[in-house]
């Protein structure tokens, strides 16, 4: 059993963790989460209420923990190469239930009024971005940075 378990955990690793198909960045650099600014379209609240919407809670396995969704937004604000990392709030890797990984993914993917970031020089560039999910007993109970 464990085997089984640890063989889908490799899978669900492997898949959320490569390059997507049809999303390519933008000439130019590629810059960090936190400069320039990427926006989305109703600010974090629109972010916030997305996931507080669709979000389903779900109870078994080990649900308790940090889900982290890194991902790339390209100059005409599509999204791609999405990386998905769990930890315990201790910040050490851990497994956490794949239905909550993968909702979590899925919900991400889901965004679809990214602003995308200006250089110094008002160019638009790609960007990074990230989601960190504070999860525990299965319910979502904060998401960062905000």
């Amino acid at each position: 059993m464990k085997m089984l378990i640890s063989c889908l955990a490799v899978c669900l690793f492997i898949s959320c963790n490569s390059a997507s198909e049809n999303f390519e960045l933008c000439e130019g650099d590629l810059y960090p989460y936190y400069h320039p600014q990427l926006n989305y379209k109703g600010s974090f609240y629109a972010i916030k209420e997305h996931f507080k919407t669709h979000y389903k809670p779900i109870k078994t396995g080990n649900n308790t923990g940090i889900v982290r969704v890194r991902f790339q937004v390209n100059c005409k604000g599509e999204t791609g190469n999405y990386n998905v990392a769990t930890y315990s709030f201790n910040y050490e890797l851990i497994a956490i239930n794949t239905q909550i990984t993968a909702q979590l993914l899925e919900l991400t993917k889901g965004l679809k009024d990214w602003i995308p970031a200006k250089d110094d020089d008002k160019k638009i560039v790609n960007s990074h971005k990230f989601f960190a999910f504070k999860i525990v007993n299965g319910q979502l109970i904060d998401i960062l940075p905000k």
